[in-house]
């Protein structure tokens, strides 16, 4: 009986020069629009992050048994194909362990079947990576693909959710590249939620560009989220920036993973790695849990960080950044909406909800801007009121680690002599005492405008001894009343946030698509 084969994903050639080394490693003489071309004696090296095949992740979450790799080659190689893994002897070392298992001669184009079970590779090894090397001079490769045969598989289509405003700049190129990956898989379409309304509103099968209120990142996802339940249309969303760069074969791996999941990972989140733009080989998070990322400054060039990267531990508290993160339709229906805090810990607190291990692989993730060049007086108060918040919805968390916290807010701010992140504390901590309840009661564009305004270099009638005197006093007073403050963050998310009703009329979007 012929096996029946999907292609995975193609191995592909870099963006740019400056990411190459996450694409191609080795020796060769050039690289053009339709091939490399090496030189006899010299080789390539494909066992890098975005033409590696994860056998250890595919075994894991799909019902794969089979792997077939198909080389598009001009001229006679030499290939091996060998298998990386972390130094399970010896528990403290980061080095990977890198084994060839098979060797082939070939002349021009070329294909291997492996048989997962029959080979034991998936107790052997992480990753899977490929070396060719020229036998031949003038030797191209012109390319190549990963093909799976599978024991199940199921429908799937997904519905990239994109947030954006008034950030055309980056987000005109990324839709001019999805199209591309739209027009090879018509299971993939595109909805923009757009904040700042400068964009003319779209609606085709492939895309969709909404007017939304500017309710920030936590606003303009949520739109988006409500539209795809409402609409039946996708069995997945995948919520990501606008400020992005893609790589579109990130979504491929993305699409044949989720139509071959075994069913107890039906239910998970999936998260792509944020990679650093302004220095992309070097991975800024992969997952994280409260306050902690995994995989952090991870050079993925390097095997051992790959090796790594494929063995991120299971964490309490564990979340999907919403830079790229995949969530079941079903599982929206089940957990609800995300938290209306306009921005930061929306996506913390979202995937800390669903209560279970998030979904990796290498070859999945986004350049994004580094985070650090972000930070200003109206940032550090989302991001430090939400914060604190996330005390109330965190596991294994209670009132004495949520007073720690706070007194380390001000001492921080102190050794940094912050008097704005002081003022803007302050502000984050009366506006907790309120509850949810009080957070919602004017729109997220006026509490914006309200935080923007805030006078943090102004003495507001008494200095900044007082400030600190004040900050120390409410977080005590949290720290008393934090039993009355948990019930009320809970009870609203369960009341409030478990149909669409609130959001759509915090909105002012009250019809339903």
């Amino acid at each position: 009986m012929d096996l029946k084969f999907e292609k995975l994903y193609d191995m592909t050639f870099p963006l740019s020069e400056d990411r190459a080394p996450l694409y191609i490693q080795g020796f060769y003489r050039n690289r053009e629009a339709g091939g490399i071309y090496v030189n006899k004696g010299y080789y390539i090296d494909l066992g890098t992050y975005f033409n590696l095949f994860s056998l250890k992740k595919w075994t894991a979450y799909t019902t794969i048994s089979k792997l077939k790799i198909k080389l598009n080659l001009t001229g006679k190689f030499y290939i091996e194909l060998y298998g990386m893994s972390l130094d399970k002897s010896d528990p403290k070392s980061e080095l990977s362990v890198e084994e060839v298992f098979m060797r082939t001669d070939c002349e021009d184009s070329t294909e291997e079947i492996l048989d997962i079970d029959k080979l034991n590779l998936k107790y052997e090894f992480d990753l899977i990576g490929i070396k060719i090397v020229a036998l031949s001079d003038n030797a191209i490769f012109h390319g190549g693909e990963y093909l799976g045969s599978f024991e199940s598989e199921r429908e799937v289509k997904i519905g990239i959710t994109i947030c954006t405003f008034k950030r055309e700049k980056y987000l005109l190129p990324n839709l001019d590249r999805l199209k591309h990956l739209i027009s090879r898989n018509p299971n993939i379409n595109v909805m923009v939620i757009d904040n700042g309304n400068t964009l003319n509103e779209v609606d085709t099968e492939e895309l969709q560009i909404m007017h939304n209120p500017n309710f920030g990142g936590a606003g303009g996802f949520t739109r988006g989220i409500l539209e795809q339940v409402s609409q039946q249309r996708n069995t997945h969303i995948v919520l990501m920036d606008d400020d992005v760069v893609i790589e579109l074969s990130s979504f491929d791996r993305l699409y044949a993973m989720l139509r071959h999941l075994k069913t107890d990972h039906y239910n998970k989140f999936f998260a792509g790695a944020m990679l650093i733009l302004g220095d992309p080989l070097i991975q800024h998070e992969n997952t994280a849990y409260l306050g902690t990322p995994f995989g952090h400054e991870f050079n993925l060039k390097e095997k051992s960080f790959l090796c790594q990267n494929e063995n991120l531990p299971p964490h309490e508290n564990k979340y999907a950044a919403w830079w790229f993160c995949c969530i079941p339709v079903d599982v929206v229906k089940e957990i609800g909406y995300p938290l209306p805090i306009f921005i930061k810990c929306d996506d913390v607190e979202y995937g800390i909800r669903n209560k279970q291990d998030i979904m990796t692989m290498n070859g999945v993730g986004v350049w994004h801007e580094s985070l650090e060049g972000k930070w200003n007086p109206v940032t550090d108060y989302f991001a430090t009121r939400n914060y604190l918040l996330m005390f109330h919805y965190a596991e294994g968390y209670d009132k004495f680690d949520f007073l720690k916290e706070c007194f380390m807010q001000i001492l921080r701010r102190i050794y940094h002599r912050d008097g704005a992140g002081m003022r803007m504390l302050e502000l984050s901590l009366k506006d907790l005492s309120t509850g949810l309840t009080g957070i919602t009661s004017v729109g997220s564009d006026k509490k914006f405008a309200a935080v923007r305004n805030y006078p943090v270099t102004k003495p507001m009638g008494k200095n900044i001894f007082l400030v600190i005197a004040s900050n120390i006093l409410l977080s005590l007073m949290h720290f008393i009343r934090y039993d009355h403050f948990d019930q009320e963050y809970k009870t609203f998310r369960k009341e409030k946030l478990s149909d669409q009703k609130f959001w759509r009329s915090f909105l002012g979007i009250n019809n339903e698509s």
